[in-house]
């Protein structure tokens, strides 16, 4: 705004299209309806005339009035200082903080007024004339025309006035109609409708003296007064005053605030409830869909990069919300898949028949391909989208019985005591890695290299880019049953009952863990801790700096056969059927999986993934737990031969899909693969 306009008030009946724009803050096509209908009247009569454009409410007229003037329009015109007609006094103005009246303050004797006694002659004579006794819709009226005259009264300084056109002058301004109000957009700067004026009521003879002797007292008189007003009026005056007054606290506070603090305000709202707020208006919704508030809501899910979400949607052509920010569409989708897993009926399974009748020994998924690997000496990979097995990797002279997998290398073991590494996008065998003497049992694939433990007793670290070995660690006198390798560090559990860390750079054995008394089967490995599961029924937690055992958990009946680490929470299963939920910082048991939907048998695999856990067993089932609380979801496979023979062998998993690896030992079960998607995109 110009430093004119701050100096001078902006004459309503002269300003352009743009002084209105600067003056009040407004858009474009709002100073452009002021004009319209300025033209329309032949000019305004009063500042309040303004309330006849659409859009524009009392508050915003009543918050300019001191930068607004009404220049006269024609020779009847003038200024008066009282109080505008009731007819435009918007309730919302009464929220607004007025400076107390400078009229004559109370004698200090005077005693607080009683709405049947007015102080002043007049009012007595209407009291005389009226009693308080008469008529309740009387009474109610004059309550309501004292809050509004009082608004117009103290709601300015002192020595304004207020223009309008003088008495007899011609028929007072008409509110605008309910077309007008349906087509005009919100108000600039209140985000609120025009409200319609209240209804006019008749004022009692004497009102006027009454609400001047009222204004007259102080703060504490004026309460009081309230007090006894209150006291004498019957339910339905009460009611009345509570429909006029109850609007002014309904604020639309958010709205109303800086852009920063309205965000900040909602961000702690649920996303439940942020959805729902987005329903409520326009400006609401501008709010709730601000990106940086969703991707806040997405990192307490531990959602993933968005554009992922955008190349899915793009590859499988699916459109996106308009004008929707990119990390609410991603914690949408979650939203949906973790419904999708938890209650929506159960998707067809696709059927992948290979293998024969021999057993699937290990199971390798990504979001492209599945590799399966049997002791029929080959291993198959599939398409994870169509279920059409792509290849077969033939080569090895033995049961596949390990197997890595990292984008489009796969790298498999085998009683032929040899690695292989090969192109799953060709099939080709880029390398055939000699060196061990028994049966590699387990490896662990990290960047370039692979480490592979075997029945010989020995762990060797091999380069897959050129098929040397390039280390060979020695210390176990029994075989290797697991390995794990983060690219630093090697971990080893085996049937000599120990756990080892190495440095395999320098094929030095920097600890040797003991504890257990039986084999240990199971690691988990995540650079701090080192969890290992045994047969003789319990997990230790070590220390892998100082190798000193931390904790030891108890619990399980049997062996530990496979277990997942994710942030300190670990979930072991184990073969007398049961899984559980620890701590490993605090060694606690946070819960257990059982109950009346347990399995029935031994678990064999398990899959821990965000907010669920999915457990396979010799009984033939697939099951689903809220792992946080430990609660039973529901069954995702049951093996029509569950229980007689039908076994689910492994399970592999993504956030969408799951894999299972099933058959039998007694010929009751095909060898097959199982392949359930839980997309909400998925066509």
């Amino acid at each position: 705004m110009s430093g004119d306009l701050l100096e001078a008030p902006l004459d309503i009946n002269e300003a352009s299209l743009l002084e209105f724009e600067s003056a009040l803050h407004i858009e474009r096509a709002q100073s452009a309806a002021i004009v319209a209908k300025r033209e329309e009247l032949g000019g305004f009569r009063s500042l309040d005339s303004l309330l006849l454009v659409p859009g524009v409410s009392a508050r915003l007229v009543d918050g300019y009035r001191d930068r607004l003037a009404c220049g006269d329009s024609s020779a009847d015109d003038g200024c008066s200082s009282e109080p505008a007609p009731a007819d435009f006094v918007d309730d919302d103005s009464l929220m607004e903080v007025r400076p107390p009246s400078r009229g004559a303050p109370p004698s200090p004797g005077a005693a607080s007024p009683s709405p049947a006694a007015p102080a002043s002659p007049s009012a007595a004579s209407s009291a005389t004339a009226s009693p308080a006794a008469s008529s309740g819709d009387d009474f109610s009226e004059a309550g309501t025309l004292m809050k509004r005259k009082s608004d117009g009264a103290s709601g300015r300084s002192p020595g304004k006035k207020r223009c309008r056109k003088e008495a007899g002058s011609g028929p007072p301004p008409q509110p605008p109609s309910s077309s007008d109000l349906d087509s005009a957009g919100p108000p600039a700067l209140t985000g609120t409708e025009l409200e319609p004026p209240a209804q006019r009521r008749p004022a009692p003879d004497g009102l006027q003296s009454w609400v001047d002797t009222y204004l007259a007292w102080s703060g504490e008189q004026r309460l009081c007064a309230l007090d006894q007003l209150l006291d004498v009026s019957d339910s339905a005056q009460v009611r009345h005053m509570m429909q006029v007054i109850k609007p002014l606290f309904q604020r639309d506070f958010i709205s109303l605030l800086p852009r920063e603090l309205a965000l900040h305000v909602l961000s702690f709202l649920p996303a439940g409830d942020l959805l729902r707020a987005a329903q409520t208006c326009r400006s609401w919704r501008q709010l709730a869909e601000d990106n940086l508030l969703w991707r806040e809501k997405c990192r307490e899910l531990q959602v993933d990069d968005p554009q992922e979400l955008i190349a899915f949607r793009r590859r499988h052509a699916i459109s996106s919300e308009p004008d929707s920010s990119v990390w609410k569409q991603a914690y949408i989708r979650r939203m949906r898949i973790e419904a999708n897993w938890r209650s929506r009926e159960l998707p067809e399974p696709k059927v992948l028949n290979g293998h024969d009748d021999h057993v699937i020994t290990c199971l390798q998924f990504s979001e492209q391909w599945i590799v399966s690997g049997s002791d029929d000496n080959t291993l198959k990979v599939w398409s994870a989208s169509s279920g059409r097995c792509l290849r077969t990797l033939v080569g090895h002279t033995g049961g596949v019985w390990s197997s890595q997998m990292d984008g489009l290398t796969v790298v498999s073991g085998s009683t032929d005591r040899t690695l292989k590494v090969w192109n799953a996008d060709t099939g080709q065998c880029k390398h055939t890695l000699y060196g061990h003497t028994s049966t590699v049992r387990c490896m662990h694939l990290h960047g370039k290299k692979v480490v592979s433990g075997s029945r010989d007793a020995t762990l060797r670290v091999w380069d897959i880019e050129t098929g040397e070995c390039e280390h060979v660690l020695m210390g176990h006198v029994a075989a290797v049953r697991c390995v794990q390798y983060n690219g630093k560090l090697v971990v080893s559990g085996a049937y000599d009952y120990m756990v080892r860390v190495w440095n395999p750079d320098r094929e030095e054995c920097l600890h040797t863990l003991q504890g257990h008394n039986n084999r240990v089967y199971s690691l988990q490995f995540d650079g701090v801790h080192v969890v290992s599961g045994s047969l003789d029924t319990s997990i230790r937690v070590w220390d892998v700096e100082t190798g000193q055992c931390k904790h030891t958990l108890m619990g399980h009946q049997s062996l530990t056969s496979g277990m997942e680490l994710k942030n300190n929470i670990l979930v072991s299963g184990n073969a007398d059927s049961t899984v559980k939920v620890w701590d490993i910082v605090s060694g606690q048991c946070l819960q257990t999986l059982s109950g009346a939907n347990k399995h029935q048998s031994a678990v064999t695999c398990l899959q821990f993934q965000n907010n669920f856990v999915m457990t396979s067993s010799d009984d033939g089932t697939v099951k689903l737990w809220d792992v946080k609380t430990g609660e039973f979801v529901r069954n995702l496979v049951s093996l029509d031969s569950g229980g007689s023979g039908g076994v689910v062998w492994r399970i592999r998993a993504t956030r969408t899909k799951l894999v299972c690896a099933v058959g039998s030992r007694n010929g009751t079960e095909e060898t097959k693969l199982l392949v359930l998607d839980f997309d909400p995109d998925h066509k």
